[in-house]
């Protein structure tokens, strides 16, 4: 994903020749602007992953307004706005987690119950 701008931004080594040439197999990175909560962040990313950099910052802006739409009787500092979006996103991960690990166990359930049912149809054709 992407590196904050202190990040090196050159991609060229110099050659025995003294010519730069581009790193091989070493994306092309490029610092895109983006905006989270109002604060402007310069972050360096593979230039293939702008797209997805900016709509990773739209989503959490909007992640950003729900919540803030969500509170009543107070109006959250962008820091609290942030600590709820991050305990709401690790929710989310952990959540994930679970399902994963919930289909992976199905999945070997299913993979033990074919292998038991091939055996037994094994030794019914012997």
């Amino acid at each position: 994903m992407a590196k904050p701008a202190a990040a090196p931004q050159t991609q060229a080594a110099p050659s025995q020749a003294g010519a730069d040439l581009l790193v091989k197999d070493k994306p092309v990175m490029k610092p895109v602007d983006i905006s989270i909560s109002g604060t402007p962040h310069r972050i360096i990313c593979p230039s293939d992953e702008v797209k997805n950099l900016e709509a990773t910052a739209d989503h959490i802006n909007q992640k950003l307004r729900d919540i803030r739409k969500n509170i009543r009787g107070k109006t959250p500092t962008n820091e609290e706005l942030l600590v709820l979006l991050c305990l709401d996103l690790h929710d989310q991960v952990q959540q994930l987690k679970h399902e994963v690990k919930s289909h992976e166990d199905s999945s070997s359930q299913a993979l033990a119950l074919i292998d038991k049912i091939t055996k037994d149809a094994r030794s019914v054709l012997k």
